[in-house]
């Protein structure tokens, strides 16, 4: 498993609420690459709750929104925005998880639309959310124009 570099620390502007890690409110996430998929792990508290020590399902979603992102800012080397985000909410997660850890794939791509499955696990393992975000990647061009000149993974050249 590599630790990913996020290369947007330093963009004027930059200060996403999932991984920039200067933002005050943020999540502060980080990203690894394990073989065909890109994941972040994250510490829930009661700040994030929906109903009593309960995880919100719009954070789960922002989780899975997220960590689609990141696989195709790493897997294909380009930016773009998500145009679905589907959220299949299996069983309850708690926000006394020690950790919950969100793995994404690749799952189809044609051209530009690449279709990326999802799972959030508890600290258990247990899977207790899906998800399937389609993602419209921009070419080079538009993504140089937007500042983005790359992603890897520590110990690359």
């Amino acid at each position: 498993m590599k630790k990913i570099i996020n290369p947007y620390i330093g963009k004027e502007g930059y200060n996403c609420v999932c991984c920039c890690p200067t933002n005050p409110v943020g999540l502060h996430l980080e990203f690894w690459e394990d073989g065909d998929d890109i994941l972040t792990t994250w510490k829930p508290s009661d700040n994030y709750q929906g109903w009593v020590h309960t995880l919100h399902g719009g954070v789960i979603g922002m989780l899975m929104d997220e960590v689609a992102g990141w696989v195709v800012t790493r897997k294909l080397q380009t930016t773009g925005v998500t145009s679905r985000l589907e959220v299949k909410y299996r069983r309850p997660v708690t926000t006394d998880e020690k950790q919950v850890t969100v793995r994404g794939h690749i799952a189809e791509q044609r051209r530009n639309i690449v279709t990326i499955h999802l799972t959030l696990e508890n600290s258990k393992g247990e899977v207790c959310d899906e998800g399937t975000a389609v993602y419209f990647t921009f070419d080079r061009e538009r993504a140089l124009a937007m500042g983005y000149s790359g992603c890897k993974v520590e110990g690359e050249e």
